[in-house]
């Protein structure tokens, strides 16, 4: 056995110990390395191949492989080296989330109205302040129509005209929803819209874009939801027939203008791509705006973010209207790891943040750092920048993962639910469509990660001799297509489910 290896077990055996002696919440300190048993042939077999799999030199390989049943380290290659982790990251955020704020944990959003209702007439403005609910899209039906629940619920009590504004306090949240590390090329799209305490289609619009009728003409461009507050600078064509369509989207970050370059071909069928809006509670202001309006509510004096009014709202003089709740975090989290959703993985990160402190970035990360390094996930084996993973800052160990995910699998408060909320092998999430008809499918509970030159997978493994498993494999800077590097991953987790002592 490895050095490596040798401390990881270390590592799981303390924190078996701990969890059953109710003192998880301890630092776990390793003991010392404990001589290494003789390796059974089997085991000896699988090390072998698993050697034969990651053969790639060209690629940066960490890999840590554990049995949760014996407690003994089954394959490692590297498993101390710091690598981007891409999503990877979501782990660390969700399972500190679930350990501070709990399973059943709801975000909560208010509507008040300054002013008197009188004659179907509120002299004054409405608000709508939140805590950073992210769960107002899509992904959520009922979620998705709960606007217009609310402008139902105030149509009945009488309300027909706002004669002041419509009024977004995000003030829950201290900072612009971006991390270091991010890309600023990234912020453009979808997936690195900026979080926000209010949040609304995961703050962004899609584009769908088609040719021109005519080669040479401007192409069709179409945004939903429309009141985004972007503003398109068009400058794509329609090209040939048969011609290559390339689409460059462009936002400079703080700019509400998006640029759209290049060209889209004749025949070319219509492409649809997400893009991040820059102020996310203007946005949400005008969507409640056109609930009110489908529900007979008319707002005379506009839509406003409270960051731009003279005075912040005062609530001790406001009438509290509506109290609404989003899901639990148990749902949140599932989104969160099935579909990879960097919202919701920054808007936990903030909600993390102690009371008495702002909730930035960094106070989430704060209490992150010191959970994990309660849970026995050494401080010299991740270094955290954002919730995530979009940040090429953040680095992490196959060691801090496997410890972290064996934490969470050791405790009964967390083992069943966490793992349900992972993407299964060829069944669920980002994995729907890997290990389909191999042993493996059903077997293997992980989150992907992916970005430019970096792969990973994290998670759990019940191998065909009912013994669970922990694993991270963590790859940067490979030369081959990501396909192929998913290929070496599955298989390198099929041999595991197949393997018998």
């Amino acid at each position: 056995m490895r050095l490596g290896e040798r401390a990881i077990v270390a590592v799981a055996t303390t924190l078996a110990l701990a969890m059953s002696s109710g003192c998880a919440a301890q630092t776990v300190k390793p003991p010392k390395l404990a001589a290494a048993p003789a390796r059974p042939a089997a085991l000896a077999q699988l090390q072998r191949d698993l050697d034969t799999i990651f053969t790639d030199k060209t690629a940066q390989w960490s890999v840590q492989v554990s049995s949760l049943k014996a407690g003994d380290s089954l394959f490692s290659l590297n498993p101390f080296r710091l690598q981007v982790p891409a999503s990877n990251q979501k782990l660390l955020t969700s399972a500190v989330a679930a350990e501070k704020l709990g399973w059943g944990f709801t975000y909560t959003t208010r509507v008040y109205s300054t002013g008197h209702l009188a004659d179907g007439v509120l002299d004054g403005d409405l608000i709508v302040t939140s805590d950073g609910d992210p769960t107002i899209n899509p992904r959520h039906p009922v979620r998705w129509a709960v606007l217009d629940e609310w402008a139902k619920q105030l149509a009945a009590r009488g309300l027909h005209i706002v004669a002041g504004q419509l009024v977004g306090d995000d003030s829950a949240f201290a900072e612009p929803g971006w991390a270091p590390g991010w890309s600023w090329d990234d912020i453009a799209y979808g997936y690195g819209a900026p979080v926000g305490a209010l949040q609304y289609n995961e703050n962004q619009v899609e584009l769908m874009i088609l040719p021109a009728s005519q080669v040479g003409g401007r192409a069709i461009i179409t945004m939903s939801p429309p009141a985004s507050g972007l503003t398109i600078d068009h400058g794509l064509a329609t090209g040939a027939a048969g011609s290559e369509t390339k689409i460059a989207i462009e936002r400079i970050p703080g700019s509400n203008i998006l640029s759209v370059r290049g060209q889209i071909a004749a025949d070319s069928p219509a492409v649809n791509e997400t893009v991040g809006v820059q102020n996310p509670t203007l946005m949400y202001v005008n969507a409640f705006r056109e609930a009110l309006a489908r529900h007979g509510i008319f707002v005379g004096g506009g839509t406003s973010d409270a960051d731009d009014l003279r005075l912040a709202p005062d609530y001790s003089k406001a009438t509290l209207l509506i109290e609404d709740h989003s899901p639990p975090l148990s749902e949140i989290i599932d989104v969160t790891l099935k579909w990879s959703r960097n919202l919701y993985a920054e808007t936990m990160l903030r909600t993390l943040a102690r009371p008495e402190h702002p909730a930035t970035a960094e106070t989430g990360l704060a209490v992150l750092r010191e959970t994990l390094r309660s849970w026995g996930v050494g401080a010299e084996y991740f270094l955290a920048r954002d919730g995530s993973g979009l940040s090429r800052y953040d680095y992490l160990t196959p060691n801090a993962l496997t410890v972290m995910l064996s934490y969470v699998w050791l405790n009964p408060d967390h083992a069943d639910i966490f793992r349900s909320t992972l993407p299964v092998a060829g069944v669920s999430g980002s994995l729907e469509a890997r290990m389909k008809g191999t042993p493996a499918a059903d077997h293997v509970w992980a989150k992907t990660g992916s970005m430019s030159q970096v792969r990973s997978l994290s998670g759990y493994i019940m191998t065909i001799d009912q013994e669970p498993l922990v694993f991270a494999i963590i790859v940067n800077g490979f030369r081959a297509p990501p396909r192929e590097v998913d290929s070496v991953v599955d298989r390198a987790l099929v041999r595991l489910v197949e393997f018998k002592r």
